[in-house]
């Protein structure tokens, strides 16, 4: 959606360029003996209802590492961003501290999790009560989706078990972009919808998990972008790992059942429940999403 006047339009170039080389970043890893692993370690729900045999695991191709996006883009108030917009911290420290980390309290059968409601956090907060690692466990920089802002102090969703925990960070730590995208999964419709600007830009089918392996629900957001060294394979082209794990599968070849959106080479089974609990689309779709949609980019599972 083009801008009426030159300070929308702005934005949204701004956000174009954000998105760019966020996605840049992301494809960066150290190399591909670490990479080779991160996709087959990441994604509990990439098989057909059972993990894939020994020695089919997929690798990921290393790229050269783009520069991520400057702090905050031109004519972007963090406190305050367009409709349909949402913060995305860049952490720049190996280790990141957390503040009153806590879980969401469960809800009704059937219902997507709702994030934790967490105090504001003072200038005098106690010690940290978690930490995460910067690049995370499959090697890619530590993405972190706001979901709510202080000068000093972020309120970030938190790539970790249970789905839905949320902590406090310092705004010093990190380095803040922003997207004016968002996705909704509908489970029952087998449907990914994108937003643009709080707007509908685009709906794609999907397959998700079977009844035994379900996709869970809730709120999450893109994590990561690998990029599978066979783009014709179980994987296809292109791979996020979300924010999310699977509610049923908590180890899966070592790694920890993350729930992945990612191509396939079973086209004909998109649209039904097929996965372990992975988010499939067609090898085109994915692709086109993987150049469109930055890291950092909310998900919603209903």
């Amino acid at each position: 959606m083009r801008g009426r006047d030159r300070t929308t339009a702005s934005r949204l170039d701004e956000a174009k360029a954000t998105g760019a080389a966020a996605r840049g970043s992301t494809r960066a890893f150290p190399g591909t003996a670490a990479a080779s692993l991160a996709i087959a370690v990441a994604l509990a729900g990439c098989g057909g209802g059972h993990p894939p045999p020994a020695g089919t695991k997929p690798s990921v191709s290393a790229s050269t590492t783009r520069p991520v996006a400057k702090p905050r883009p031109a004519g972007l108030d963090p406190a305050h961003l367009p409709a349909g917009w949402s913060l995305v911290a860049w952490p720049a420290l190996g280790t990141v501290p957390v503040f009153g980390q806590s879980a969401p309290a469960p809800d009704a059968a059937g219902t997507a999790p709702q994030p934790p409601a967490i105090a504001p956090i003072g200038r005098a907060a106690d010690q940290p009560t978690s930490t995460l690692a910067n690049p995370n466990a499959e090697g890619a920089p530590l993405v972190l989706l706001v979901t709510r802002y202080q000068p000093d102090w972020l309120q970030v969703s938190l790539p970790v078990r249970p789905n839905g925990t949320a902590g406090w960070i310092r705004t010093k730590d990190v380095r803040l972009t922003a997207t004016p995208f968002a996705l909704t999964v509908d489970k029952a419709r087998h449907e990914l919808t994108v937003f643009k600007d709080g707007k509908r830009a685009g709906v794609y089918p999907v397959g998700i998990g079977t009844g035994t392996t379900p996709t869970p629900l809730g709120h999450f957001y893109l994590a990561e972008l690998l990029k599978p060294a066979d783009p014709a394979g179980a994987y296809g082209p292109y791979a996020f790992g979300l924010s999310g794990f699977s509610d049923v599968i908590t180890d899966f070849h070592g790694g920890n059942g993350i729930i992945g959106l990612h191509g396939t080479n079973q086209p004909d089974r998109v649209g039904t429940d097929v996965s372990m609990g992975c988010i499939r689309l067609r090898n085109a779709d994915i692709t086109a999403l993987a150049d469109l949609l930055p890291v950092g980019t909310p998900v919603t599972i209903s």
